[in-house]
């Protein structure tokens, strides 16, 4: 963890010979945190700038104080990953190979799996670079996302925050336009009189009108059986249309489970996009699809030595299987 100092020089005024009397002393006592920072001795795997990786194996983190934390992962045959990965990818916007008439004619299976890896692998958090640098990414598998710690401690909190690929699919769903049919609850190519519905590109800042365009991202890895994907706002409006159900609740909810020597203490779940009334109070009146970092209270769960994360969601199928991506981006945890 990297140390900011202040410098006091005693003497009325600033002279050479007053370098003699220089006192350093730390400006701030750092908290106990667990980062994944090579530069700051968290974590022996380097990660450049704007990349990410999925180790081999298990790997370890060290907090700032004291404690060591192992991270479960797994890589898949389909490539996706189980558990945690690593990144150092930004905020953003859909993928510009995926876009018309900008992107490639007929895209194939390896260039649509990078763009919407691009997005899987950045995080939402509102900035640009992200301040955080390397974090983890983690998809939710069973119980098979979970990290151990050296011994029993409080974890006070952790960082969280969506992936690009889920903040845009909650807010926008697989398609984004100018022209929203209000029949299918989807943006599309084309407006009702046949023109190009084009527009601009979400979170970028050049605005000239031949950069416009139709922007997509598909369901490559078949988490909602190879369909497309509507905003959260919209599944609303779908039940509303369809079932009657005025206000039916929608939300993404992470959920911590702690363990202490095998046994379970706690649970603590997190809302990381929710509608208005979904979420019970205090949170019920939140309307919102998070786009930045912020702690998540893990200090309920008592003193463990194991934390499982686990996802759920309003978007089922018919058999009730989750069909929302399972992933969610961390970083910054705080042991006591």
């Amino acid at each position: 963890m990297k140390k900011i100092y202040t410098t006091f020089v005693l003497g009325a005024a600033i002279i050479c010979s007053a370098c003699s009397d220089e006192i350093k002393t730390p400006l701030i006592d750092f908290a106990n945190d667990v980062t994944f920072n090579k530069e700051e001795n968290s974590i022996d795997i380097d990660v450049p700038e704007f990349t990410y990786l999925i180790p081999d194996s298990p790997f370890k983190a060290r907090a700032y104080k004291e404690g060591e934390i192992t991270f479960n992962v797994k890589k898949n045959p389909d490539g996706t990953h189980t558990g945690f990965a690593l990144s150092s990818k930004n905020w953003r916007s859909f993928p510009w190979g995926l876009s018309r008439p900008h992107g490639y004619a007929t895209p194939t299976g390896i260039q649509t799996k990078a763009a919407v890896d691009s997005c899987i692998f950045s995080v939402a958090s509102g900035t640009y670079p992200n301040q955080l640098k390397t974090f983890t990414v983690v998809r939710v598998d069973g119980d098979e996302a979970y990290f151990t710690i050296d011994k029993p401690r409080i974890v006070e909190h952790i960082l969280v925050a969506n992936t690009t690929y889920n903040y845009l699919l909650y807010t926008y769903g697989s398609h984004y336009s100018s022209y929203f049919n209000k029949n299918t609850y989807s943006y599309e190519e084309k407006d009702a009189s046949g023109a190009n519905a084009y527009t601009r590109n979400p979170f970028i800042p050049n605005t000239a009108v031949s950069m416009y365009g139709y922007f997509s991202l598909p369901d490559y890895y078949g988490f909602r059986n190879g369909n497309d994907y509507i905003s959260l706002s919209s599944l609303r409006t779908q039940a509303k249309s369809e079932k009657g159900i005025d206000n039916a609740p929608e939300y993404i909810k992470l959920i911590a489970v702690g363990y202490n020597n095998g046994k379970e203490t706690a649970k603590c779940e997190y809302y990381i996009a929710t509608l208005t009334g979904s979420a019970p109070a205090p949170y019920d009146t939140w309307n919102l699809v998070q786009a930045f970092w912020a702690p998540w209270d893990l200090s309920p769960l008592g003193a463990v030595d194991k934390v499982v994360f686990r996802m759920e969601s309003t978007d089922v199928d018919a058999n009730g299987k989750m069909m929302t991506p399972p992933y969610f981006c961390l970083d910054g945890i705080r042991l006591k």
